[in-house]
């Protein structure tokens, strides 16, 4: 099922010019300009949003880690479809063109 949401998620987004999608680090990653904003994380989508510890302390998602390291303006949220995840997903593109 995840794998389905995400590709419908990819499928949306790389329908606006200037998005790409290739494997970083080993993740599924879509990418704006050359710039990383949506990557699978197992059963979540990592999001980077400029309000993302924000989110965080709503309970919206959790911290985002790679490894060790805690990566900041990222959150990771279920994979599931929804408005809020489109949402995201393109507040996330636009922020990272800016």
């Amino acid at each position: 099922m995840s794998d389905d949401v995400f590709e419908s998620v990819a499928a949306a987004a790389m329908g606006v010019p200037g998005v790409t999608r290739r494997m970083m680090f080993g993740r599924d990653t879509l990418l704006a300009d050359g710039h990383p904003f949506v990557f699978r994380n197992g059963d979540r989508v990592a999001v980077k949003l400029p309000d993302a510890a924000e989110l965080v302390a709503a309970g919206e998602g959790t911290v985002t880690r790679m490894g060790k390291r805690v990566m900041q303006q990222w959150i990771s949220i279920p994979l599931v479809i929804s408005s809020r995840l489109t949402e995201q997903v393109e507040i996330a593109r636009r922020f990272v063109s800016e």
